[in-house]
């Protein structure tokens, strides 16, 4: 599958029919209950967009995902749209054929959703034959609550594991600072998981997908913050003109639109790139993920501040974007790490302590 422009203004537009937002409606705290209706979303092929073709899905098309990503950002949508990509990323190419009828099955028409979880350092497991034991925990983990089955980053990098039932693991506390998405620390405790054979940059790939993804949903938010304070300051008057009406407004909307822009480009440049494995693939990924998660919450929070007290009330919404985009932030796992892998790679650290390879090609199975 090639993605064209064309494809892609496409598949927003189809995405806005299908989540209301194409008519512009306010923002309002969504219900939990994501799984009922994800069947129907996943029957637009956005499930499958990272899936390998083998197992009925698109390869890796990064910025069709991409997109996806903004438009369930900017819907509010409660799924746990990057952690489930790059899971079902993972498990489409690494996981052994014996154990794909299952899991594989259900990932591209929505009925098995699987989640990304990073175990902390001190996780360890038992055994090395194909079915190993872990314990340890996974902090942070978007979906946790609703997941069939978890796909396990281990701290070093070097290892990734597969949970297949996500009742033999614990859910130990839950993060509510976004009420958009579930989000909780999860506990395995000789929980029965399947080594993936994916190769020494298999992890790197998997991390590098995931923040992506979670920048455009941060980028999702933000467009659509920016659109409805646009809206607002061009309705609202004071002293008998529009608020957009005075420059130091416009110039704030002007210097947000720019920015936004940049940001956008910079991960639009990544996601192709991922895709089809250009050099710098990586750096571009790191920076588009840092840069993403260092302005999206500064700037959501200044045009809160534009629409007055209107946007501080908890009816208007504006608030859950940048709720949001904090979780966004931290599902990341800190963009200071981003900066500082973004560093080693441009030779400005010690190369010995790289955290992710160079030029990693996301279509390579």
């Amino acid at each position: 599958m090639t993605t064209t422009r064309a494809d892609l203004l496409e598949l927003a537009a189809t995405l806005r029919r299908a989540l209301g937002t194409d008519a512009g409606a306010q923002p309002t705290e969504p219900g939990q209950d994501w799984r009922a209706g994800w069947p129907a979303l996943a029957q637009l092929g956005i499930a499958a967009l990272c899936v390998t073709e083998e197992c009925d899905g698109f390869g890796a098309e990064v910025a069709a995902a991409l997109v996806v990503s903004r438009e369930l950002g900017a819907a509010l949508h409660p799924g746990p749209y990057a952690a489930l990509t790059a899971a079902s990323y993972a498990l489409s190419r690494w996981l052994d054929e014996d154990h794909r009828a299952g899991p594989l099955a259900g990932l591209v028409d929505g009925t098995h959703v699987p989640t990304l979880a990073f175990l902390d350092a001190d996780a360890v497991t038992e055994g090395d034959g194909p079915t190993v034991l872990v314990s340890g925990r996974a902090r942070l983990v978007a979906g946790a609550a609703d997941a069939d089955s978890f796909v396990l980053l281990a701290a070093d990098g070097d290892r990734m594991l597969f949970v297949p039932k996500a009742a033999t693991c614990a859910t130990i506390h839950a993060h509510s600072f976004d009420v958009t998405r579930s989000c909780a620390d999860v506990a395995f405790s000789g929980a029965a998981a399947r080594p993936l054979a994916a190769p020494p940059a298999g992890s790197a790939r998997v991390a590098l997908l995931h923040g992506l993804l979670l920048a455009g949903d941060a980028l999702g938010g933000l467009e659509r913050t920016l659109g409805r304070t646009v809206d607002y300051a061009g309705q609202r008057t004071a002293f008998g003109r529009p608020l957009g009406g005075f420059q130091a407004v416009q110039h704030r909307l002007v210097d947000h639109t720019v920015r936004l822009r940049g940001l956008s480009l910079l991960a639009d440049e990544a996601a192709n790139r991922l895709t089809d494995g250009a050099e710098g693939a990586d750096r571009h990924a790191l920076a588009a993920t840092a840069s993403v998660a260092e302005s999206a919450v500064p700037m959501l929070h200044d045009l809160l501040q534009l629409t007055g007290a209107i946007g501080f009330t908890w009816e208007y919404g504006l608030h859950l974007y940048e709720r949001r985009a904090h979780l966004d932030a931290r599902l990341s796992r800190d963009p200071r790490r981003a900066l500082r892998s973004l560093a080693r790679l441009a030779g400005w650290a010690d190369a010995g302590a790289v955290a992710v390879g160079a030029g990693p090609r996301l279509r390579d199975s």
